[in-house]
C-alpha cells in the first residue's frame, strides 16, 4: 500500500514513542517502589514509637497511681511506725491490704503488691503477712539487693517470683519505692507487674502477620518477642526505639519472605524487561532508518549535482548529507532574504530622499519619473492639490523612558495609523519621519480646492490627533500647511506647517493650525517684556504678593502674542537672570536657592516642556520656594536684634524659677515655638540647654566659694528644690553637687 512520507515516518517511529513511554513507566515504578520502602520504614517507626509510648505510659500510670494511694492513705505510715516485734493495729493492716487489692483491681498488669518493713523484715501482702524466709526466698533475695543498692530507681529487669501456695515461677518486672515517700528508709512498697500481661498488651497493639516486635529490658533480657525463633536470623529490623524512663529497647521490622522481597523481585523483572525493550527499540530504529534512507539518498544526489562546494571536498571523505541539504537551503534562503531586504531598504531610502526633496524644493527635475518608480501613493499619481501635515512628538517622560527599539516600533505604528486614517477619509497620504521627533505627511487631493478647505484640513488634523490620543496614548502636535496646487509648491505648505510647530507653547500641544498671523518684530516684542520683568522683580524684592499677578500676566501675553518657543525659553531665562542679580548676596541660603535654578535642573525642565501651562507651574513652584526663603531671611534679620535682647534678659533673670519659653513669649510678644527656633538658629543651642549651663556655672561658683546648703544654692539659681537641681547637675557634669564640692575641697587641700 502506498503511503505518504508523513505516514511512513509516523508508522516507522511511533513504536519508538511506545518504547520511551514504557521506559518512563518503568522508571516511575522504580521511584514509587523506593518511596514505598521509605514510607514503610517511617510507618514502622511510628507504630513502634506508639507501642513504646503506650507501654511506658501504662507503667508510669501504675507507678503514679500507687504513689498517690500511699500519699493519701496514712495506714502505710502507721504500719511503718509500729514498734519492732509487735503487730500493727488491725485496722491499719486491713486498710493496707484493701488498698493494695484496690490497686491490683485498678491496674490489670499488676501481679502482686506487698509492703516491706526494714526494722523487723516484716512483709504485708495482698492476703496478709508474709515471711521472707518462709517460701519467699526469691523475694528475700530481691529485698536484700534493694537494701544493698540504695540508689536503685525505676523498673527492674525481668525476674522470677513464686506466688504464695504455688510452686510455679512467674516472670515479673518490679518497681520498689522507699517508704515513707519520697526518700524514706523505713521500708519499701514493691509492685510486681506480670510479664505475661505486658505481652498481652503489646499483642493487642501489633499485628504479627507482616511485622515483628522485640522488647528487651535494661540488661538485654528479652521481655517480648513476636517473631518465631526459627525466623529470627532472616527477619529485617527497620526501627529501633528506646523508652528512656524504662530503659527498654523496642525493635521492629518485617518478617522474612514478605513484602520487601516481593518488591525486589518485581523491580528486577521490570529492569530486565526495560533492558529488552530498549534493545529491541535500537534494533527497530536501525532497521527503519536504513529503509527510509533511500529517498533521502536520491535527494542528496540531486543536491550534490547542484552544489559547487561539493566539488571541492577532499577525496575519500564522506560528505554529510544533512549538512549539504542544510547549507543548500540556507544559501537559497539567504540569497532571497538579502535580495528582498536590499530592495526594501533601497526603496525606503529612495522614498525618504524624494520626500525630503519635495519638502526642501530641491532636485525636482526628475520628480515625475521618481514618483512613478517609487510609487509612494500606491498607484495614484494624479492629484489636483496637495497639503502638508507636520506632526511633532511632545517630549514626555514616558516617551524618553522607552528603549530605542520600542520608540522605533511606535514610530512605525504612527506612520501606518496616519495612512489608514487618511484612507478612511478617501485621501492618499505619504508619511515619513523627517527627524527624531517630527513626522511629515504629504496628502494628495483629487478635487479642486476651494476657499474654505483650510478649515477642512484643520478638522482632519484634529480628528487624527483625537484618535491617536484615545487609542495609542501618544501626544502629537499637528501643524497644517496651506493647500498648494503643484509639486513645486509643497515646500511652501511644509514651511507654513513648520511655522505652526515653532509656536507650540503659545498655541498649545492640542491645537493644529493652518497658518499664523503676521507677527511683529521679535526684537520689539522681547523689549516690551523687559518692563514686566522689572515690575515682577521689584514686587518680589519688596515682599509683595503682586508678583504672582505679574507672572500670570506675562504668560497670558505669551499666549496672546503667539511667541515662538525659543523666544519664550529665552525670555524666561532673562527673567531668572534678573531675579538672580536682584537677590544675590543677601543671604547664603537664598544664594543656594537661586543657584538651584541652574544646577538643580529647572532650566532643563522648562526647555523639556512642550506645554506653556506646565512651564508656568514649574516656574511658579520654584518662585514660591524662593519667595519663602527670601521672606524667612528678612524676618530672621529683623529678629536678630530681638533675640540678642532675649539672651541678655535670660542672663539677668536666670534665677527666676518661672523663666521659660512661654515667659519669653509673653515678654517679647513672639510665639514660644518661633522663639525656640530663633534661639537655636542664632546661638546653635536650645533654650533649655543655654539656661541650664548658665545656672550650673553660677552653682559651681557658689559650691566652690561658699558653704551654703545645696537647697539654698538651688533656690538662688532658679530651681524649686534641690532634687531637680541635683538631677540636672549630675546629667551635665556627671556628679552630684555634693561630690563636686568635695572634689574641689580635696583639690584645694
Amino acid at each position: 500500500m502506498k503511503r505518504s512520507w508523513y505516514s511512513r515516518m509516523l508508522f516507522s517511529y511511533f513504536p519508538v514513542f511506545l518504547l520511551v513511554v514504557t521506559v518512563l513507566i518503568f522508571l516511575a515504578f522504580m521511584v514509587i517502589t523506593e518511596l514505598s520502602r521509605s514510607e514503610t520504614e517511617k510507618a514502622n517507626y511510628v507504630s513502634t514509637s506508639y507501642v513504646a509510648d503506650t507501654v511506658e505510659r501504662t507503667l508510669n500510670d501504675i507507678e503514679l497511681g500507687v504513689l498517690q494511694e500511699i500519699g493519701n492513705n496514712y495506714s502505710y505510715n502507721d504500719f511503718l511506725d509500729t514498734p519492732s516485734g509487735t503487730d500493727s493495729p488491725a485496722g491499719s493492716s486491713y486498710e493496707i491490704v484493701q488498698s493494695m487489692n484496690r490497686l491490683s483491681e485498678r491496674f490489670s498488669l499488676i501481679d502482686s503488691i506487698y509492703v516491706y518493713r526494714n526494722k523487723d523484715k516484716l512483709m504485708l501482702g495482698q492476703s496478709g503477712y508474709l515471711n521472707p524466709g518462709q517460701g519467699q526466698g526469691l523475694e528475700a533475695e530481691y529485698l536484700q539487693q534493694l537494701s544493698a543498692n540504695k540508689q536503685q530507681q525505676g523498673w527492674s529487669a525481668v525476674r522470677m517470683v513464686q506466688p504464695r501456695n504455688s510452686k510455679d515461677l512467674r516472670p515479673v518486672i518490679s518497681l520498689a519505692s522507699r517508704l515513707p515517700i519520697p526518700w524514706g528508709s523505713d521500708g519499701y512498697i514493691v509492685i510486681n507487674v506480670s510479664v505475661y500481661r505486658v505481652e498481652r498488651l503489646v499483642d493487642s497493639l501489633t499485628s504479627g502477620e507482616l511485622s515483628f516486635l522485640r522488647i528487651r529490658d535494661v540488661s538485654g533480657t528479652p521481655i517480648y518477642d513476636s517473631a518465631p525463633a526459627a525466623d529470627g536470623e532472616n527477619n529485617r529490623t527497620l526501627s529501633k526505639v528506646e523508652a528512656k524512663n524504662l530503659g527498654w529497647t523496642f525493635e521492629s521490622g518485617l518478617r522474612a519472605g514478605r513484602l520487601f522481597d516481593w518488591i525486589s523481585v518485581i523491580s528486577y523483572v521490570w529492569f530486565i524487561l526495560g533492558l529488552l525493550t530498549i534493545a529491541l527499540g535500537v534494533v527497530y530504529i536501525i532497521y527503519i532508518t536504513r529503509r527510509n534512507y533511500r529517498p533521502i539518498h536520491q535527494l542528496m544526489v540531486r543536491i550534490q549535482g547542484l552544489q559547487p562546494a561539493a566539488q571541492d571536498a577532499a577525496p575519500g571523505v564522506a560528505s554529510d548529507e544533512l549538512a549539504l541539504m542544510h547549507n543548500a537551503l540556507d544559501r537559497l534562503v539567504q540569497i532571497t532574504t538579502d535580495y528582498e531586504r536590499e530592495r526594501y531598504e533601497n526603496l525606503v531610502i529612495q522614498r525618504r530622499e524624494l520626500f525630503l526633496d519635495f519638502l526642501s524644493g530641491q532636485r525636482l527635475e526628475d520628480a515625475a519619473e521618481r514618483l512613478e518608480t517609487l510609487d509612494p501613493f500606491e498607484g495614484t499619481r494624479e492629484f489636483e492639490a496637495f497639503v502638508v501635515f507636520a506632526a511633532e512628538l511632545n517630549r514626555e517622560k514616558d516617551w524618553h523612558a522607552l528603549p530605542a527599539q520600542d520608540q522605533n516600533l511606535l514610530k512605525f505604528a504612527l506612520t501606518n495609523v496616519l495612512g489608514d486614517l487618511m484612507a478612511d477619509k478617501q485621501l492618499q497620504a505619504w508619511a515619513e519621519w523627517i527627524s527624531g521627533e517630527r513626522l511629515g505627511m504629504i496628502i494628495g487631493l483629487r478635487f479642486q480646492p476651494v476657499k474654505d478647505d483650510s478649515d477642512t484640513m484643520l478638522e482632519l488634523a484634529r480628528d487624527c490627533h483625537r484618535w491617536i490620543m484615545d487609542n495609542l496614548r501618544v501626544s502629537l502636535t499637528f501643524g497644517v500647511g496651506t493647500v498648494v496646487r503643484d509639486w513645486r509648491e509643497i515646500r511652501d505648505s511644509y514651511a507654513a506647517a513648520a511655522e505652526v510647530l515653532s509656536h507650540r507653547l503659545a498655541l498649545g500641544t492640542d491645537i493644529a493650525a493652518v497658518q499664523m498671523d503676521q507677527q511683529d518684530d521679535s526684537g520689539l516684542q522681547s523689549y516690551k517684556y523687559f518692563g514686566s520683568f522689572t515690575q515682577l522683580v521689584r514686587e518680589f524684592r519688596l515682599s509683595g504678593e503682586n508678583w504672582r499677578i505679574r507672572l500670570d500676566e506675562i504668560f497670558n501675553s505669551f499666549r496672546k502674542d503667539r511667541l515662538k518657543d525659543e523666544e519664550i525659553y529665552m525670555l524666561l531665562e532673562v527673567l531668572l537672570q534678573a531675579l538672580e542679580q536682584e537677590l544675590k548676596g543677601i543671604a547664603e541660603t537664598l544664594d543656594r536657592q537661586l543657584a538651584a535654578a541652574w544646577s538643580g535642573g529647572l532650566r532643563e525642565r522648562i526647555r523639556g516642556s512642550t506645554n506653556l501651562e506646565e512651564i508656568r507651574e514649574l516656574l511658579t513652584g520654584w518662585l514660591n520656594e524662593t519667595y519663602h526663603v527670601y521672606v524667612s531671611v528678612n524676618e530672621l534679620k529683623s529678629h536678630r536684634v530681638m533675640i540678642t535682647e532675649v539672651k541678655h534678659y535670660i542672663e539677668e533673670h536666670y534665677a527666676n524659677p518661672d523663666l521659660s519659653l512661654n515667659h519669653l513669649s509673653e515678654r517679647f510678644q513672639i510665639s514660644a515655638k518661633y522663639a525656640s527656633y530663633l534661639f537655636k538658629e542664632e546661638f546653635n543651642m536650645k533654650f533649655v540647654d543655654f539656661l541650664a549651663e548658665l545656672r550650673l556655672m553660677k552653682a559651681k561658683e557658689l559650691l566652690e566659694t561658699t558653704s551654703e546648703s545645696i537647697q539654698d544654692i538651688a533656690l538662688q539659681i532658679g530651681y524649686a528644690n534641690s532634687i531637680t537641681f541635683g538631677r540636672v547637675f549630675k546629667r551635665i557634669t556627671g556628679m552630684t553637687p555634693g561630690d563636686y564640692r568635695k572634689s574641689k575641697l580635696h583639690k584645694d587641700e
